[in-house]
């Protein structure tokens, strides 16, 4: 190596130490100095971006929370036991010889209803229709496939103070059709399941009809001043969340085949 080159590398050695940058025979150096920098500490880091706030519920919604809030909250049970017969359904309030489970299957068909009619040629006992299962979906024309379900049953009603009530307000109850919560057409096989349990034990399947099958429930203990338990609420919360989903039938849908 020639003498000259020799001292030009030990002289650029040196520079480097210095923190100069030096350009000379052909070689480059740079600064190689790691220490961080005060505003990072030597860690890269992505801008942090603030908490999203919960988003608030539509104000349909929260008019159903702020009826949850009303309900009167007590522990479940009765003072006496529940015997079905004191709840008596179905009747035929206005005497046209069609009961309020056939009422039930007229209104909610979304087509023409067929009779099988009785001994004196009058339509009363329906047969035929169509009809949606409002938790499976399923279409049913034979109405012996389906149910008349009390939304919040009759078992139920009677552990959340129905016990109480004279035989009369009982049987307004079990035959209320002035509330389309009250009874809806069901599949057979899936009220069975549900029998008198409540939301914080069963709901449907699809999470696209909770919203729906809470607002409902709501609606039918507000209308007869129901109780309700610290568990039933959180689940009724729970389901409610589901109402701004776009899957969601909302609180309203679904009914319709």
């Amino acid at each position: 190596m020639r003498a000259g080159c020799l001292f030009t590398i030990l002289a650029l050695v040196l520079l480097a130490a210095l923190g100069l940058v030096v350009n000379y025979c052909g070689l480059e150096v740079s600064d190689t100095s790691t220490n961080p920098s005060p505003e990072t500490d030597g860690v890269s880091r992505l801008p942090v971006e603030p908490a999203a706030e919960p988003s608030a519920p539509s104000g349909e919604v929260a008019e159903v929370l702020a009826t949850l809030e009303q309900l009167p909250i007590a522990q479940r049970g009765s003072d006496l036991k529940y015997h079905r017969d004191d709840w008596p359904h179905w009747v035929d309030a206005d005497r046209d010889c069609q009961n309020t489970r056939a009422e039930v299957l007229i209104s909610e068909s979304a087509g023409p209803v067929s009779f099988t009619p009785n001994a004196d040629g009058e339509e009363c006992r329906v047969t035929g229709g169509q009809w949606r299962g409002p938790w499976s979906g399923e279409l049913f024309t034979d109405a012996g496939d389906i149910d008349i379900d009390h939304h919040v049953p009759l078992g139920h009603a009677h552990e959340s103070g129905g016990w109480d009530w004279d035989r009369e307000r009982k049987r307004a109850y079990a035959n209320d059709l002035d509330h389309p919560a009250s009874l809806q057409v069901t599949d057979k096989s899936l009220n069975r399941t549900k029998g008198k349990q409540p939301p914080d034990q069963w709901r449907p399947d699809a999470p696209a009809g909770w919203c729906r099958y809470a607002a409902d429930w709501i609606a039918v203990k507000a209308k007869w001043q129901l109780t309700v338990t610290q568990w039933e609420v959180a689940a009724l919360r729970e389901m409610l969340d589901t109402c701004d989903d776009g899957s969601s039938w909302g609180l309203s849908g679904g009914r319709e085949p």
